[in-house]
Order: C-alpha cells, then sequence, then structure tokens
C-alpha cells in the first residue's frame, strides 16, 4: 500500500469515534491477518483489500452501523449461518448498539481469503 493509501485508510478510521475506530481497526487487522499479502486502498471512499486489481472486501462505517461488503456469492451463505444479522445483496451489516462479532469478522475474512484452498 502506498503511503498516501495508507494515509486515506488511516484518515478515514479516525474520523470516528474511539469505539467505531475501534471496530473499523478490528476488521482492518483481521483482514491483513488473514489475508497475507494483499494491496489496501480506498474505493468509493471506503476502505478496501485488493488482490490483483480485484476488490475482495469493502468495509465502512455509518451513522447507525457498520458494514462488511462480502459480495453477492457470500451473502446467502452467511444468511444462513448468521441470521441474526441484516444483510443488503452484498454486505452483512453490524449495528453500533450491538456487541461487536469480532469472531464472525475473523470467518468472513477466512471465506474471502484470495489464499484460502477450496473456494
Amino acid at each position: 500500500m502506498s503511503t498516501d493509501e495508507l494515509s486515506i485508510v488511516d484518515s478515514y478510521i479516525l474520523h470516528f469515534t474511539p469505539e467505531i475506530q475501534a471496530r473499523l481497526t478490528c476488521i482492518r487487522q483481521t483482514a491483513r491477518r488473514v489475508f497475507g499479502d494483499v494491496e489496501e486502498k480506498t474505493c468509493h471512499s471506503l476502505p478496501a483489500f485488493f488482490v490483483n486489481g480485484k476488490g475482495i472486501m469493502f468495509y465502512g462505517a455509518y451513522k447507525e452501523h457498520i458494514s462488511i461488503c462480502v459480495g453477492y456469492d457470500w451473502v446467502d451463505f452467511l444468511k444462513y449461518q448468521y441470521p441474526q444479522f441484516r444483510y443488503t445483496k452484498a454486505t452483512i451489516i453490524f449495528p453500533h448498539k450491538d456487541p461487536f462479532p469480532e469472531d464472525i469478522v475473523l470467518v468472513i475474512c477466512e471465506l474471502l481469503n484470495p489464499g484460502r484452498q477450496n473456494h
């Protein structure tokens, strides 16, 4: 990641309250640990991870929730596994009012990991 992109992602995270920063940082650190050597940058003003120019995960904070864009292919699987969350066509939504599910963030990153076997 370029220094400019790092600064943009850092600035994005620092824009929020400390509690939201901690949640965004959890997503970022988990993704970095699981994905390994991927490109981190912003896309559509959101932090994102890319491999070979292809976006594999986007995430962002909003007024009432944090979303992780998992793509259309994984939403149905996640809905079945974790019906307690809200979803859009391509994202899973974690309301700020609820405890943050770090374990599910790890599962999502493992599912989206471009280096995983049998995907």
